[in-house]
C-alpha cells in the first residue's frame, strides 16, 4: 500500500474525524509478527449500534479468514440496526450478490 493509498483510505475511514490511524503489530497464523495499522475510535458511544450491512461485512470477513468460533459468535450476537439510507444499504450488500 502506497502512502497515497493510505491517505485515500484515511478519508474513507474518517481519520482525523472521530478516528485515528494507529500502527500495530499482529501475529500471523504461522506465528510471525506483522506490522499493520488500524483505525481507532477517539470517542466511543456504547449506546450506538452498527448497521446490519456493516455487521454483515465484519461477519463475512471473520468467517473468510477463519477467526475462532467464540469470536464469530460474539459478532453474531452483536445487536445491529436498520440503515434508514436504503440506497447505501443496497449498495453495501450488493457486493455479495455479485460473488454468486
Amino acid at each position: 500500500m502506497t502512502h497515497d493509498d493510505k491517505l485515500e483510505l484515511d478519508g474513507y475511514e474518517g481519520a482525523g474525524i472521530g478516528y485515528e490511524r494507529r500502527q500495530i503489530s499482529v501475529t500471523a497464523i504461522h506465528g510471525t509478527a506483522v506490522d499493520a495499522f488500524t483505525y481507532y475510535a477517539l470517542q466511543v458511544d456504547h449506546r450506538r449500534q452498527p448497521y446490519h450491512w456493516y455487521k454483515e461485512h465484519v461477519l463475512r470477513g471473520a468467517l473468510e479468514h477463519g477467526f475462532p468460533a467464540p469470536y464469530i459468535e460474539h459478532i453474531r450476537a452483536t445487536p445491529s440496526i436498520d440503515d434508514r439510507d436504503t440506497e447505501r444499504q443496497r449498495r453495501e450488500l450488493s457486493i455479495y450478490r455479485k460473488a454468486l
